[in-house]
């Protein structure tokens, strides 16, 4: 007759199958460049920033906080703003971020578009405020 056929190993099933397959928290399976599969090796995962398009839902943005901080910004910080959980008081932060980025890029570019000369009043400020 041939070769005796090879009985494949027994799979573990459910639970014991994910936690198999899936790397430890923090971690995740490399690549090889040069194909999509796994090669077994699990590494940190490197921080990757890509580019969120306009529209796209929602994304989680995350960061560690120094816990003594994170109780002020809880209790105090989030009573006296009118802010419930800690969410909403990262998204007030973001949002703050956000503003004062923006005002400092309009300040450069007022900077380099006038370069040392003051930015110009227009005739209704110059009207309203005579020098």
């Amino acid at each position: 007759m041939g070769e005796p056929a090879e009985v494949p190993a027994p799979q573990p099933a459910g639970r014991e199958r994910q936690r198999e397959q899936a790397p430890a928290p923090g971690l995740a399976r490399q690549r090889d460049s040069r194909s999509s599969e796994p090669t077994g090796r699990a590494k940190r995962a490197a921080p990757r920033r890509q580019p969120v398009a306009a529209g796209s839902g929602t994304v989680t943005m995350q960061a560690r906080v120094d816990a003594i901080f994170a109780r002020e910004l809880m209790e105090v910080d989030a009573a006296v703003l009118g802010l419930h959980g800690s969410s909403e008081l990262v998204r007030e932060g973001l949002r703050l971020l956000h503003e004062r980025a923006r005002a400092l890029a309009m300040a450069a570019s007022y900077d380099e578009f006038y370069g040392e000369e003051p930015a110009p009043a227009s005739e209704v400020a110059a009207a309203l405020w005579p020098d």
